[in-house]
């Protein structure tokens, strides 16, 4: 694997780790403070952001991993140049529907980043600034993919290390 896609890799892991231990603290905070009765404004809203951002690190991680559900009980029935058609036909539903991600989602952080938070002062626009490197991703892999089903190999026999979550 190519240095740039591992350190992708590790930097998207990273990202999850840190996103889920900072939601972590910011739920702990507003339950320990409610039980003082001095709950602080700010926790709520922070969680649901971070729960958003880790959302997409999420799909990230579940597409580079190739761990997203995928029933393959009529596809393993074709015969090969059939199953050959149908994965180049999800992998262009899948980059489709990150091209749409793009399209749609990438405005949405200019529009929304005058716009501040209820509890912070924080621009609204962050909560849609994973969008544009999700579809990316997305895109990227789904090539990738597509070349591999072209080249009649299957994504274990591509990364030899790389195993499912």
């Amino acid at each position: 694997m190519p240095a740039f896609v591992q350190a992708l890799d590790r930097l998207i892991r990273l990202a999850a780790v840190l996103l889920l231990l900072a939601l972590l603290g910011c739920v702990v905070i507003g339950v320990v403070t409610r039980l003082f009765n001095r709950p602080v404004t700010w926790s709520e809203e922070m969680a649901q952001h971070l729960l958003v951002w880790t959302g997409f690190v999420g799909l990230m991680l579940a597409s580079r991993r190739r761990s997203h559900i995928r029933i393959t009980v009529f596809l393993d029935k074709l015969p090969r140049i059939a199953r050959l058609g149908a994965e180049l036909v999800i992998q262009a539903g899948v980059i489709l529907f990150a091209a749409c991600l793009l399209w749609y989602g990438t405005p949405l952080i200019p529009r929304n980043w005058d716009i501040e938070w209820v509890s912070l002062a924080l621009p609204a626009g962050l909560l849609y600034l994973p969008i544009p490197f999700a579809a990316l991703l997305l895109i990227g892999q789904a090539i990738a993919d597509a070349a591999l089903a072209l080249a009649g190999r299957t994504p274990a026999e591509a990364e030899p290390g790389a195993q499912p979550l």
